[in-house]
């Protein structure tokens, strides 16, 4: 019997994501912030059930800020910033080649 892989803290997502925004190259980063450059949409999957609505909710708050950060915006309600959670079936995530199956 093998030992399923643990999941990442919420933690450890938003700082890989911070660092993954953070290698954005600037010529990237300068255009898009110049002009009408649209809404950023961003989708994150996650295991059905892994997170709470208090973990989502600080998930998409963490998303916004990174991608905002990275685009060098402030929070502005004319320019939206849009987060999906996509919640996948038992099976339907995997990690390291793997299928990942939450603990029961």
């Amino acid at each position: 019997m093998s030992a399923q892989p643990q999941s990442p803290g919420r933690r450890a997502v938003l700082l890989a994501t911070a660092g993954a925004a953070a290698t954005l190259s600037p010529a990237l980063a300068s255009a898009a912030t110049g002009g009408n450059y649209g809404a950023p949409v961003i989708e994150l999957c996650v295991p059905a059930g892994v997170l709470t609505l208090e973990q989502k909710a600080a998930m998409v708050k963490g998303m916004t800020d990174v991608v905002l950060t990275a685009l060098g915006r402030a929070p502005d309600p004319a320019r939206r910033c849009f987060v999906t959670i996509v919640e996948t079936g038992e099976g339907g995530f995997g990690i390291d080649g793997r299928v990942f199956a939450p603990k029961k």
